[in-house]
């Protein structure tokens, strides 16, 4: 087989599809094609939970100790290959060479991370004497927490393996297996970070990877019994659908859409705001939950804000988009703000799936863009007269990740932070997430539950009751 063709991990087996149909992967660079994966079928869906559903069965078994030692020599091994995982990573989803980096380099990080957390996790012990007028014999309860079972993973293009780590990492590490399901641009660099976990003495089962056609494979992987819990990262659109879908209640992790406002108050560094909102906003060319898809500026500040953000934006030049239609929605929403009256204040420019930032100003409600995650290198900004009408525009919002508060009045960013409906309101800064230790998540359309370390592992477990009863 072509060594640029990537299989299917079933059962520690690597398979091609039953059909012999492949994907093929082409980089955002240049277009040019750098492999391809198997689009498994719904069968093949079925049998990597069946196997997931077995490789359970022993793996939970496994002391701490034991799968802290896999951990490590997995660590170790990603260590090694490290170069080579960002060369490949930059080439697939186009980042540059430096964030490709920071990704793999950041995952690996996050192993060692969660299993410091799973050291410092541990039970509870309940005594029954305090009920004792109620008893007839002594009671102690051991209250610990057990692993679920089978976790579908299915992580994004933009942040493959972070955005997968973060949850195979405390799945596993909690007694769990799991079945990834990758977003397509993305899936040759999981198979080959995840090719490290698999040569690590694992369990059979205990790690499956399935590529395709979600169309074709999705409501095997979902709506199979005895998949146990779901962990995605995605659109709200497609995180919605997935909710609808499920047939038994399970839990459900999921990381959606945002759209994170900044708001720039009269008491702002504007030099500082500048920064971070152009850094927020253009950073891989947009393509994050977590950019800064809007901003929210004092009309008292507006234009000197506006100017300095135009001068910096001035500086970066085309990046590539994942794909032609990624770029096609952004300029749907571009053109629609222009229609509607928005003033576009610099004007990009567009080459294939190349784009130049965009800067919008008086963007109004009415405008697909200020409603819309544009997922891309444009920035809306519109005028407030107040913090009242600021927060009244942010919490409207169907999303709820992050937003920024910019200003240099503690009293103020506080009181506006308290009034924010998101998971996480960042002072002076931009959206953003991390350090891993600290909670992630959001509210309304953009997901529900905190993660982090600890609470990702809680997540991904139950708890579970032993009473001794003595007479």
């Amino acid at each position: 087989m072509d060594s640029n063709t990537y299989q299917l991990y079933i059962n520690n087996n690597w398979i091609d599809s039953e059909s012999g149909e492949t994907i093929e992967i082409h980089s955002p660079w240049d277009n040019e094609l750098i492999g391809k994966v198997q689009a498994a079928s719904a069968t093949q869906a079925t049998q990597a939970i069946e196997s997931a559903h077995e490789g359970y069965k022993f793996w939970r078994q496994a002391s701490i100790g034991r799968r802290v030692s896999v951990f490590k020599k997995i660590i170790r091994s990603l260590k090694h290959d490290s170069d080579n995982l960002s060369q490949m990573l930059s080439k697939e989803i186009g980042k540059t060479l430096e964030e490709a980096q920071s990704e793999i380099n950041r995952s690996i990080e996050y192993m060692e991370l969660i299993i410091e957390a799973i050291k410092h996790m541990h039970g509870e012990i309940y005594y029954g004497e305090i009920f004792e007028k109620h008893l007839k014999g002594q009671k102690t309860g051991y209250y610990d927490r057990v692993p679920l079972g089978v976790v579908l993973a299915i992580s994004p293009f933009n942040y493959p393996i972070n955005l997968s780590i973060t949850k195979i990492a405390p799945a596993l590490i909690a007694g769990n297996s799991v079945v990834l399901k990758p977003s397509t641009q993305g899936s040759l660099i999981s198979i080959a970070f995840y090719k490290h976990f698999t040569e690590a003495g694992l369990p059979n089962g205990v790690l499956n990877i399935v590529t395709g056609k979600s169309s074709e494979i999705s409501s095997a992987l979902i709506q199979n019994p005895k998949t146990a819990l779901i962990a995605f990262t995605g659109s709200t659109e497609t995180g919605n659908r997935i909710a609808s879908s499920i047939i038994k209640p399970i839990p459900l992790l999921f990381e959606l859409g945002g759209k994170d406002f900044g708001i720039v108050t009269e008491n702002a560094d504007l030099d500082l705001a500048a920064s971070e909102i152009v850094k927020g906003a253009f950073s891989y060319c947009g393509q994050r939950c977590t950019a800064q898809k809007g901003a929210l500026v004092f009309n008292s500040v507006a234009e000197e804000l506006i100017n300095k953000i135009v001068a910096k934006v001035k500086e970066i030049g085309k990046q590539p988009m994942i794909d032609n239609s990624s770029a096609d929605y952004v300029m749907e929403l571009v053109n629609d703000a222009r229609d509607n009256g928005a003033n576009i204040v610099l004007e990009g420019e567009r080459e294939s799936n190349y784009l130049s930032p965009y800067v919008i100003d008086i963007v109004t409600t009415n405008m697909r863009i200020f409603r819309e995650e544009q997922f891309g290198p444009a920035l809306p900004i519109t005028r407030v007269n107040s913090e009242e009408e600021a927060i009244h525009l942010a919490n409207e919002s169907a999303f709820g990740l992050q937003a920024s508060v910019y200003t240099q009045d503690i009293d103020q960013a506080f009181r506006m932070a308290e009034q924010l409906e998101v998971g996480t309101v960042q002072i002076n800064g931009r959206p953003n997430r991390g350090p891993d230790n600290f909670p992630f998540g959001g509210v309304k359309g953009s997901g529900q539950y905190m993660q982090a370390l600890e609470e990702s592992i809680e997540l991904m477990t139950r708890g579970k009751l032993t009473v001794l009863n003595r007479a």
